[in-house]
């Protein structure tokens, strides 16, 4: 099958590839550069140039590209005088070759029949003649696979600096790396994770964890409420009863609880605002025994978006269970966490929550931006774990915005960036542990 250059062929193979022109004119303004869709598509492909804010240069591998011949311009000088390459795929891709078609001629008769067998037997000894001629292979195709040819032909020695495509490793997203990395150093001590419902009952999310039924943090303004279904069922009435007494009188953890209980607003079910409830259903499950538990998972807010706050966003909650434990533990916990991930300027700041007494805010310092706050701890309260079956032990428990964390490990100013779909960033950024 043989082969003749296009219009387009010719001209390349007389001023030159288009790529390889761009290199001789480099840098440049990219508003500036003739045929740029053919010159910069096939440059950038070929690692030969980069685009930084609208101005295109040169790479290390174009200014070596630029001092040898490339495989494309050679195999354009083999179509003109051969009829044949070893790029023959790639030149018809581009549509700078195409095949010779093939016209019927009908055989003379008599004398001139005699002449022409002559000339064909002369013709086809020159082409025996230059089929032997050695040649070399840049490129193993399907034809010359299928003729057994690359058996009597040289391959063309391997060239450590000829311009290569570049090629981009796979790798996992850099956000849920972090996720994997920080669950395995949790586990390695000793921890357990557990999961829960993403919608979830008011109920587990605010009733269980001694959250009164008029508390701001339960208004529309910060939940997300389900409308269809509306409501979902409440556990055991045993389990229940224990709660209600609790909310409205104290039950037997000696305090006087809030006064009223709503157990229609209980039923309503809603996108999980805190992965606690997750925390709070272990203790449930796994009863009055020493553990360590985590939830690292999605909840959901009404908050305003901006670079510290998503309507959706991770959280890492966690809990102690064990006798005798006290608040200074729980602070050596969260100091553990942090330094394992190598974030050293924390602070803690006393706080209030529903839930723990005492409590404690936790602050990180934020390159450019300051100390912002990360998350909250505290000791459970009697309210909170004597209806879940916790009688001997005390609970340390906190919650993380892990995606903030994540912003400080991962050097990234926008909370919005950890879900970036911009590849350059996404195939240069270091992964980290």
């Amino acid at each position: 099958m043989m082969y003749e250059l296009t219009e387009e062929g010719k001209k390349y193979l007389k001023e030159g590839l288009p790529e390889k022109n761009l290199l001789k004119i480099l840098p440049k303004n990219i508003q500036e550069i003739k045929d740029k869709q053919i010159a910069i598509g096939w440059a950038k492909k070929n690692g030969w140039i980069e685009i930084r804010d609208g101005f295109v240069s040169l790479t290390d591998i174009g200014k070596k590209a630029m001092k040898i011949k490339t495989d494309i311009e050679i195999a354009l000088e083999q179509i003109e005088k051969k009829g044949i390459s070893d790029l023959n795929d790639i030149l018809l891709k581009r549509k700078l070759i195409e095949q010779v078609k093939e016209t019927k001629v009908h055989k003379p008769k008599g004398v001139l029949s005699s002449v022409m067998k002559l000339f064909e037997k002369i013709f086809h000894k020159e082409k025996t003649i230059e089929k032997k001629e050695l040649k070399e292979i840049s490129q193993l195709t399907p034809e010359l696979i299928k003729s057994c040819k690359w058996k009597e032909i040289p391959f063309r020695n391997y060239d450590i600096l000829a311009p290569a495509p570049k090629i981009h490793v796979a790798k996992k997203q850099p956000y849920i790396q972090f996720i994997e990395d920080f669950k395995e150093k949790l586990i390695a001590l000793g921890f357990k994770e557990v999961r829960g419902p993403l919608v979830e009952t008011s109920f587990w999310n605010s009733d269980v964890l001694f959250m009164p039924s008029d508390h701001p943090a339960r208004g529309i303004h910060d939940i997300l409420l389900l409308k269809k279904p509306r409501y979902g069922k409440l556990p055991d009435e045993n389990f229940v009863s224990k709660i209600k007494a609790t909310h409205e009188g104290g039950w037997i953890t000696g305090s006087k609880g809030w006064g009223h209980w709503n157990q229609e607003l209980a039923k309503q079910l809603v996108m999980r605002s805190q992965t606690t409830a997750v925390t709070a259903r272990a203790l449930k499950k796994y009863g009055d025994v020493p553990g360590k538990y985590f939830c690292i998972d999605r909840n959901y807010r009404r908050d305003v978006i901006d670079y510290k706050h998503l309507i959706e966003f991770d959280q890492f909650d966690g809990i102690i269970v064990g006798e005798k434990l006290n608040f200074r533990e729980l602070l050596g916990s969260l100091k553990e966490f942090f330094r394992m991930i190598e974030i050293n300027e924390v602070k803690f700041v006393p706080s209030y929550f529903p839930f723990t007494e005492p409590s404690c805010e936790i602050y990180a310092n934020f390159p450019d931006k300051g100390w912002v706050e990360v998350g909250g701890a505290g000791m459970f309260r009697p309210e909170v774990i004597r209806p879940l079956g916790i009688e001997k032990s005390q609970v340390l428990a906190w919650g993380l915005g892990l995606g903030r964390i994540a912003m400080i490990k991962l050097g990234i100013k926008d909370i919005r960036d950890l879900y970036s779909d911009n590849l350059k960033w996404l195939r240069e950024k270091e992964m980290v542990k």
